[in-house]
């Protein structure tokens, strides 16, 4: 397999984040020791080897092999003391256990290691894995007295949401900070808090309770006193009963929480204390993205728990919203009534419809010369994209005479078995993989790529679920080549701003592309039919009125 220096494998990625993570939070002792202590503590209790090892990562330099020799021969002698006290024994139980758990088999997992709960460490990981299926069973979080909320302010909403900015930059928090902005502007007054724990669980121990980004109120859920769960079924015990005292505190007229099921069941236990409305958005299926990454997981007790889960939510709260027709439909499927169900798009800044991004400066950086025609995408790099397919479309173009570069934008977990197929398909000297890059760049690569591809293969969760790229690339003008899946045909609408093609078929991509190659006026009519797409129904303004009108309903 194809490597290089900005492409490490994923192990050594996992090791080097959890490193990191650990030495954030052992760095922010001398300004919360009691509470990081608490969350090195449930840390420990996972993997105390790796906590050492992240501990002396944090010590100057010059002390490191001064500590070393006496921390990393107690922690070898440790590490044999555990295998002679049984390690030998429960490797098998363990080993069979994960394997279950991965596969979605939970209660399998717990049985196997319940006749080993004699090592304090086979008894951490039964926990863990009884508190993680304990969450996706009906009713996770016990009832409680009623709380009794003064006067609501009008306007106000709080937003349940797994994790935020500034710590995690993705499209789940993009998306969030992008929908609190937009209602602001149009009137409302929105409060976000994250999930119990985060970011400090994370290893970002310098965060506070609160703070305010562009404006927005973000409240996070800090260890305080008392033990730290170290699975998601107390996180979300824990965040209930926090997240109600916030909301006697706010007083807000609407709980909006968002996806997935930890965050719906503590909004539902929240409008069980309070009395507040709860609004339940639906950013995608994500037992079904889960299942989708091994076959053998389609069906299992985890995949139909956690559908099970969500179905009862959104049939529980008081309105559902989603990100698509192909999204509702699902949604009623799982006995939502559609009247209830309200879509809120994948959506741009206004501006971005009028903006101009210096994709020439890209292009050149890259050595891509002004005249050559450029397909390509800025994405996640995951297997249901569907690049390989791409990849294979570039080769078979190529080997016609028809010359075209590929601009892949992103990383992820299918980068190097990418990186291996442009090489087997010596393609070198036309597909151009960057890696990632930051926002403003990312605009710039849309900006410097001529044709936008989206191959998605043809899986359940892309059958269900829009990306927000294509909308991006729609609104910056550009024509959109797209598989001919439910919600990727839904983006382009009736007004030619895209094309359609079989996923999973590299003839039909290559043709698609050929004949818009050759055609740049078509481009050109294709770039703006897209832009006005957009701009009709894919613009936060537009999103942010939708919100309003749905909460006004609920709370009249």
């Amino acid at each position: 397999m194809v490597s290089d220096a900005s492409t490490p494998d994923s192990s050594k990625v996992s090791a080097k984040s959890a490193r990191a993570g650990l030495s954030g939070l052992l760095k922010g002792f001398a300004k919360h020791p009691v509470i990081v202590s608490r969350v090195v503590a449930a840390k420990v209790k996972s993997d105390p080897v790796r906590v050492a090892q992240a501990a002396a990562e944090t010590l100057p330099p010059k002390l490191r092999p001064v500590v070393g020799r006496f921390a990393w021969p107690a922690a070898r002698q440790a590490r044999l003391v555990v295998r002679k006290l049984g390690m030998r024994m429960v490797k098998g139980p363990w080993a069979e256990a994960k394997e279950h758990f991965d596969s979605g088999r939970m209660s399998e997992a717990v049985a196997v290691l319940q006749g080993h709960t004699r090592y304090p460490f086979i008894k951490r990981r039964a926990a863990y894995y009884a508190g993680e299926l304990a969450a996706i069973q009906p009713n996770p979080i016990p009832p409680k007295a009623k709380v009794i909320v003064g006067e609501r302010v009008e306007g106000r909403v709080l937003h349940c949401v797994t994790n935020a900015l500034p710590f995690t930059q993705a499209g789940y928090t993009v998306r969030t900070h992008r929908i609190v902005t937009a209602q602001q502007a149009a009137g409302l007054d929105p409060h976000v808090v994250t999930s119990w724990g985060w970011p400090m669980m994370q290893g970002h121990a310098d965060a506070t309770p609160f703070e305010e980004i562009d404006g927005i109120p973000y409240h996070r859920l800090i260890p305080g006193g008392g033990d730290v769960p170290f699975e998601s079924h107390g996180r979300m015990i824990k965040g209930a009963g926090e997240v109600t005292e916030l909301v006697r505190t706010l007083r807000p007229q609407i709980l909006h929480a968002a996806t997935d099921h930890r965050n719906g069941s503590v909004a539902l236990a929240v409008r069980e204390r309070t009395g507040t409305p709860m609004v339940y958005e639906v950013r995608g299926f994500l037992e079904e993205t889960w299942a989708s990454r091994d076959p053998k997981r389609v069906g299992s007790q985890r995949h139909v728990l956690q559908r099970d889960r969500e179905a009862f939510i959104m049939r529980s709260a008081d309105a559902v919203v989603t990100l698509a027709e192909t999204m509702a439909v699902e949604i009623a499927e799982r006995g939502v009534p559609r009247e209830k169900i309200f879509l809120a798009p994948n959506a741009v800044d206004d501006s971005l419809l009028t903006a101009e991004y210096d994709g020439a400066t890209f292009r050149s950086a890259y050595g891509i010369a002004p005249g050559e025609v450029v397909m390509g995408s800025v994405s996640s790099i995951v297997a249901y994209e569907g690049f390989a397919t791409m990849l294979s479309a570039a080769a078979l173009l190529r080997d016609r005479g028809t010359p075209i570069r590929v601009l892949l934008v992103g990383d992820g977990a299918e980068r190097p078995a990418l990186l291996e197929q442009v090489e087997e398909l010596g393609l070198g000297d036309v597909a151009i993989l960057p890696g990632r890059v930051g926002p403003d760049e990312a605009l710039q690569a849309q900006a410097a790529i001529d044709i936008f591809v989206c191959p998605r293969e043809d899986l359940r969760v892309c059958r269900l679920v829009t990306p927000l790229k294509p909308v991006e690339a729609m609104a910056l003008g550009k024509p959109v080549v797209l598989s001919d899946l439910p919600a990727l045909s839904e983006l382009v609408g009736s007004d030619g701003a895209g094309l359609l093609v079989p996923p999973g078929d590299p003839e039909a991509l290559a043709e698609a592309l050929a004949g818009l190659r050759e055609d740049p006026a078509r481009r050109a009519e294709m770039g703006q039919a897209g832009r006005a797409e957009v701009a009709a129904k894919r613009t936060w303004s537009r999103v942010a009125e939708t919100y309003r009108d749905l909460y006004r309903s609920l709370t009249s």
